[in-house]
């Protein structure tokens, strides 16, 4: 059972969270998080089997969840996670939507045209398409938050990311659009920057040490964790941020802040 000097901010509210069977994984960490907070959650991954052992171990933690399978690329099961939070919970109050990815690290003068436009799409398109089955679901009945999980990159000049950055500045810049349109209607809109996190999709980039090469490099001198993610993005759920909409935090341990070469000694 979740501790009982947990806070409950998020009691009574119901939230979807893609992307949220891999563990350690950001999605995971805001499910975990939304639901020890008190929420109902709804967690969705594309493996029907690897979804339903996440549910059974939220459950034995005594969490109020349930699972949707499905690809959030497909608007079909975007529109199903949605309606599965309406059958099972009444109502949609939070949204977490984590979709995104770098198919394609490739330099400028390698990528073609296809592979930007998928890498724009896939970073873009799903997380559009879950605000509005959510909206359609009564998101903006009472008001309502919605977190995107963007990225550091934009920050950044790695070649081999130009199209990742190139898409989750798309990303950034439709973040705060969506959360002009809607707050009218109560809606918050936000989203959070990770660098590298410790997650099983980067196991490659910190497996051989732990981390502590990656984290070393940061100005807080460790790792960033998918929790801390998480606790970024439940906060600007939450009410204690009620007067912020349209946000990007960066949550990468300074790595926006890191100094570049410079000549002058």
């Amino acid at each position: 059972m979740a501790a009982e000097n947990v806070s409950q901010r998020f009691a009574g509210k119901v939230a979807i969270v893609t992307g949220s069977t891999a563990n350690p994984s950001i999605g995971r960490a805001c499910a975990h998080r939304l639901a020890q907070e008190g929420a109902s959650v709804v967690i969705n991954g594309r493996d029907p089997a690897r979804l339903s052992s996440a549910v059974e171990d939220f459950r034995s933690l005594g969490f109020s969840v349930t699972g949707a399978p499905g690809s959030m690329e497909s608007e079909t099961a975007t529109q199903a996670l949605a309606a599965r939070a309406v059958e099972k919970f009444g109502r949609i109050d939070l949204v977490v939507s984590t979709v995104g990815g770098a198919p394609y690290p490739l330099s400028f003068d390698a990528l073609s045209e296809a592979q930007l436009l998928e890498t724009l799409r896939l970073n873009t398109w799903p997380a559009l398409a879950l605000v509005r089955a959510a909206l359609a679901g009564g998101l903006g009945d009472g008001g309502g938050a919605v977190v995107m999980i963007s990225s550091g990159s934009p920050h950044k000049t790695t070649s081999a990311m130009v199209a990742y950055a190139a898409a989750k500045a798309a990303l950034n810049a439709m973040t705060r659009t969506v959360a002009a349109d809607l707050a009218p209607q109560g809606v918050r809109v936000n989203a959070v920057s990770p660098g590298l996190v410790r997650t099983t999709a980067t196991r490659r980039m910190w497996k051989a040490d732990d981390g502590k090469a990656a984290g070393s490099a940061l100005p807080t001198g460790r790792l960033t964790e998918a929790e801390d993610i998480a606790a970024a993005a439940c906060f600007l759920l939450s009410d204690d941020a009620r007067q912020i909409t349209g946000v990007n935090l960066d949550v990468d341990g300074g790595n926006h802040i890191s100094r570049g070469w410079t000549p002058i000694t």
